[in-house]
């Protein structure tokens, strides 16, 4: 499944073929990533991606939750559904992006992007972003796809030094039946 966000940026179903794509993404990010995700210092080899991105893939057989974000024609990183409830049409967007793609609204235009395939071709009720309340970045982000800051979630995110607070957001459905 592709998803066109505009111009030289498109979402494309997560596939095993890119395995080795993330792992150099990965690998060339993992300090940078390893901040807010600690999962990113524990991919060491080609073998743990691959692994990564089987499960993955498999995971998403009936439903494409996973996205790979493509801008100039090149992976620069993904983004998921990291909770996707279909029973009560709700979802939670996880992402992350290469350091060297940062500062051209990429982020916002697939989490918007996202964000819409899921209210209006998935016709869930609510959509949420939990970011560690010292992520400026992702905090941005969220306020710029018109999502509405929500709650504190204390100790709700893991990383390195431990638990930290997050702030949940949402975006919500109005024209939902």
């Amino acid at each position: 499944m592709m998803l066109r966000v505009k111009d030289q940026l498109k979402l494309s179903s997560l596939a095993q073929s890119e395995a080795p794509a993330y792992f150099q993404l990965i690998t060339q990010n993992q300090q940078y990533l390893g901040k807010w995700l600690p999962w990113a210092l524990k991919v060491t080899t080609l073998a743990d991606q691959e692994r990564i991105t089987h499960t993955a893939v498999l995971a998403d057989r009936q439903q494409p939750k996973q996205f790979s974000i493509y801008w100039q024609g090149r992976l620069v990183r993904r983004i998921s559904f990291v909770e996707l409830d279909m029973v009560n049409r709700t979802a939670e967007i996880g992402y992350w992006l290469s350091e060297d793609a940062q500062g051209h609204g990429i982020m916002c235009a697939c989490v918007d992007r996202l964000a819409r395939y899921g209210l209006e071709a998935l016709h869930l009720n609510r959509i949420d972003l939990k970011i560690a309340t010292q992520n400026q970045s992702s905090l941005k982000v969220a306020a710029a796809c018109d999502f509405e800051r929500q709650e504190i979630l204390p100790n709700a995110i893991h990383l390195l030094n431990g638990p930290v607070d997050a702030i949940r957001w949402s975006r919500f459905n109005v024209n939902n039946d």
